[in-house]
C-alpha cells in the first residue's frame, strides 16, 4: 500500500506494528499486490493512460496503479517541491523542466539505466533531456495549425503568422502554459533572436497582438476559434492538433525552420516508499509494443528507437531519430531562470 505520514509521538510504537503488519516495502519478494499511485493529466489523458498503461500492466505485473488526474505538470511538481519529496503519489507525469528543476533541487529519484533497461532504446537527445532524474514517455512538439478553406497547401513557414492576410486570426498564446513560453521563442528565432535574446521576439508579437483574434491560457481555450472558423493560423501541440483535424477544418503542419519539443515525462519523488514498482512502471511504459500503442492513442511521438508506423502517422508526428533532429529542446535551466520576466514582458507587449 501506499505509505502515508503518520504521527511520531505517542502513536509512534502503535503505528510501526500496524505498518510492519500492513504496509508493503515495495521489495523484490513482495511487489506483487502492491498499489502504486501515480498522479497525471486528468480527462483524455487519464482515460488513455488507465486503457493502454494501467490496466495491462496490473495484467503483467499484479500491481494496481491508482490513478489521480490533476492540473499541469508544474502544479504537480509543485506538490512535489512543498512536501520536500514526499507528496501523496508514487510517481507522476511532469515534462523535462520539471525534471530539470526535481535535479536542481534533489526532490527526485535518480533513474538509471539499471533501474529502467528500455532507456536504452531511446534516443541520446532524450537521454539527455531527463537529466538522470527520470524518463522520457513520449514526444510532442509545436506545430502550425492552419484553416484549410485560407490555404491550398499547407503554410511552410512560421513567417506565415504575421501576414497581413492571416494575421487577423492568429492567436497569442499565454506564457503561463509551455506552448507560450514556446511561441515567444519561436517569435525570436523568426525574428533574428533566441533563447538568450527574446526582445526581438516581443517585438514581434506585440505588432501581433494588435491584429490577433485572442490570447488563450491554455491550449483548450483555442478551441472555440476552430469551432466557430476565426481562427487563421497559430502554434499548437501535434497531439491536440491530430484530435480537431479530425472534427474541424484545420490541419497542421511542421514548418520548414523547425520547432520545440515538449517532452513528456515520467519523475518519482525521492522519499517514495514505491521505487521498485515506479521503475517497474516506467520500463512498461517504454517497452516497443507500449510505446506504439500510446503513440497512436495520444497522437504523439514514441520515445524510443525502431517502431514502425503508418506513411500519415509518420508525416505528422516525431517518430525516428532524424525528425527528431528538426525538433529544439528549449534549455530548462533558461527557461526556469527567465520565465517570470517574459510573463511580464508578455503582458506588456501583448495586453
Amino acid at each position: 500500500m501506499r505509505r502515508r505520514k503518520g504521527p511520531t509521538t505517542v502513536f509512534a510504537l502503535a503505528l510501526t506494528v500496524l505498518l510492519s503488519a500492513c504496509t508493503s516495502t515495495a521489495t523484490s519478494s513482495d511487489i506483487d499486490g502492491d498499489v502504486l499511485v501515480v498522479e497525471g493529466y486528468g480527462a483524455e489523458y487519464a482515460e488513455i493512460f488507465n486503457e493502454v498503461i494501467a490496466e495491462p500492466f496490473k495484467s503483467e505485473t499484479g500491481i494496481t496503479v491508482e490513478y489521480q488526474g490533476s492540473g499541469s505538470a508544474t502544479q504537480r511538481y509543485a506538490k512535489i517541491l512543498a512536501s520536500r519529496g514526499d507528496p501523496d503519489f508514487d510517481l507522476t507525469i511532469l515534462t523535462d523542466v520539471e525534471l530539470y528543476q526535481g535535479k536542481s533541487d534533489e526532490l527526485l529519484a535518480p533513474v538509471t539505466e539499471e533501474d529502467v533497461p528500455n532507456l536504452d532504446k531511446q534516443p541520446q537527445k532524450l537521454r539527455e533531456a531527463a537529466h538522470g532524474f527520470g524518463a522520457i514517455q513520449d514526444v510532442q512538439y509545436v506545430s502550425l495549425m492552419f484553416n484549410k478553406k485560407l490555404f491550398s497547401s499547407p503554410p511552410r513557414s512560421w513567417k506565415v503568422l504575421s501576414e497581413p492576410k492571416y494575421r487577423n486570426g492568429a492567436l497569442i498564446f499565454n506564457p503561463s502554459g509551455m506552448l507560450g513560453v514556446h511561441q515567444i521563442l519561436l517569435s525570436a528565432d523568426m525574428a533574428g533572436g533566441g533563447i538568450n535574446d527574446t526582445q526581438p521576439g516581443f517585438t514581434q508579437l506585440a505588432k501581433l497582438a494588435s491584429y490577433a483574434a485572442g490570447t488563450p491560457g491554455t491550449s483548450a481555450e483555442a478551441v472555440p476559434f476552430m469551432e466557430r472558423g476565426e481562427a487563421t493560423v497559430f502554434p499548437y501541440l501535434d497531439g491536440r492538433a491530430a484530435i480537431y483535424s479530425k472534427t474541424t477544418d484545420y490541419d497542421f503542419t511542421l514548418p520548414k525552420e523547425g520547432s520545440y519539443g515538449l517532452l513528456g515525462a515520467l519523475g518519482m519523488p525521492a522519499e517514495s516508499p514505491n521505487k521498485e514498482a515506479g521503475y517497474k512502471l516506467m520500463n512498461f511504459w517504454l517497452r516497443p509494443d507500449i510505446q506504439k500503442q500510446w503513440a497512436e492513442s495520444y497522437n504523439v511521438g514514441p520515445a524510443i528507437s525502431g517502431i514502425e508506423f503508418s506513411p500519415e502517422f509518420t508525416e505528422k508526428h516525431i517518430v525516428t531519430p532524424e525528425s527528431l533532429e528538426r525538433i529544439k529542446i528549449a534549455d530548462p535551466g533558461t527557461v526556469q531562470e527567465n520565465r517570470t520576466d517574459w510573463s511580464k514582458q508578455w503582458s506588456e507587449s501583448v495586453r
